[in-house]
């Protein structure tokens, strides 16, 4: 959701659009970028990506229309209340279904039976990823039918000048220990907030593949489980975790890899943004058949879909990737440069607003994005 919220703000400043962007303080750094306003604010009750910040219902309220990325837990609800009394036209930005497990499978269930209705019935426009996954979204799809004038399909895009196909200037596969032998990359937050990506699931899956090495990008609290697991299914020698991957070098893991896959395991992943990425780098793609993912893959053309949590299944399409790469890899990079470059995607946005604000007779003067924490 940071990426795309990211790459949104910077596409619509672009396109002439005055924007501010709304997220959580945090003490990690935040990438700047020009003729976009950044404004953090202090959490008055914070948990994990949920975060209450009363200070945007003054702070936004001389903007013309606000883009709210959700979930954006304990914020969300304060601005549809304002909405349904005063203040300016709200895009609900619908990024997926929060599923959880535990007590947050109970909190979620509650939310959406209480809140979630009044979040919608607050927004002037509604943007899903997909017609795809919003008809299979158990939160979304039993209200399409009178959302329907609101909703927009626009997905993410994706920046096909840095991700773009190339060779492997800097040696990441050697670097990264796998001289020989065919690699599968896997990217993804090691946290219990992404539980769903179905990395113990491609560690069944590698079993099967005893040629290939597996490089994991990113970091989190379940790193040590992950490498434990790695460890006790004796692949520690073949896969090699890379942590936290800077905005810089991960194009350049991309191309070092034959295969990018996303086994996700439930439909919390609404579309999968590193299939985008991907394939613009030239790489196929392996993925779960989830609504929403299964849009973006052609079998046989750009990569192949897999049953999620199958493990056996997940194999056999990793290897006929691997056999199949170069041809599967051109046409990926093909149908993205068709569809989903950001200047394309700015464009639908802005005729969104203009619409949203034609309904709601605003004077133009600015778009306020609030995104929750990454």
């Amino acid at each position: 959701m940071g990426t795309v919220a990211f790459n949104q703000a910077r596409a619509l400043a672009s396109a002439g659009i005055d924007v501010t962007v709304f997220t959580r303080r945090q003490t990690r750094p935040r990438l700047r970028q020009p003729g976009v306003d950044l404004v953090e604010l202090p959490a008055l009750v914070a948990k994990g990506n949920a975060a209450c910040l009363p200070q945007v219902l003054w702070r936004t309220g001389g903007f013309d229309l606000i883009h709210l990325h959700y979930p954006f837990f304990g914020t969300a609800e304060l601005l549809a209340a304002r909405r349904l009394l005063t203040g300016p036209p709200i895009v609900l930005q619908y990024q997926m279904d929060v599923v959880g497990e535990g007590w947050l499978a109970h909190f979620f269930r509650w939310h959406r039976r209480l809140l979630f209705p009044l979040i919608l019935r607050a927004a002037d426009g509604v943007v899903v990823t997909t017609s795809d996954y919003a008809a299979a979204s158990s939160f979304l799809g039993p209200k399409l039918a009178t959302l329907r004038s609101k909703v927009a399909v626009i997905p993410p895009g994706v920046d096909l000048g840095n991700f773009s196909p190339g060779d492997d200037p800097h040696g990441w596969r050697r670097r990264l220990g796998f001289n020989g032998g065919p690699l599968i990359f896997f990217l993804s937050r090691l946290d219990r907030a992404h539980y769903f990506k179905g990395l113990h699931v491609l560690f069944e899956a590698l079993q099967a593949l005893p040629e290939a090495g597996l490089v994991v990008g990113g970091d989190g609290d379940l790193r040590v489980q992950y490498e434990a697991q790695a460890e006790a299914l004796g692949l520690r020698q073949r896969v090699q975790f890379a942590g936290e991957i800077s905005d810089e070098a991960l194009p350049a893991y991309y191309r070092a890899a034959d295969v990018v896959v996303l086994p996700s395991v439930d439909r919390t992943e609404a579309f999968g943004l590193v299939l985008l990425e991907a394939m613009a780098c030239g790489k196929p793609v392996v993925a779960s058949r989830l609504p929403g993912v299964r849009t973006l893959v052609e079998e046989g053309q750009n990569g192949y879909l897999v049953e999620p949590g199958n493990a056996a299944d997940l194999a056999d399409k990793l290897r006929r990737c691997i056999q199949d790469g170069p041809v599967l890899g051109a046409h990926a990079r093909q149908a993205v440069e068709a569809r989903f470059s950001w200047p394309i995607i700015a464009e639908q946005l802005v005729r969104l607003y203009g619409d949203v604000l034609n309904r709601s007779e605003t004077a133009d003067q600015g778009v306020g994005h609030c995104v929750p924490p990454p």
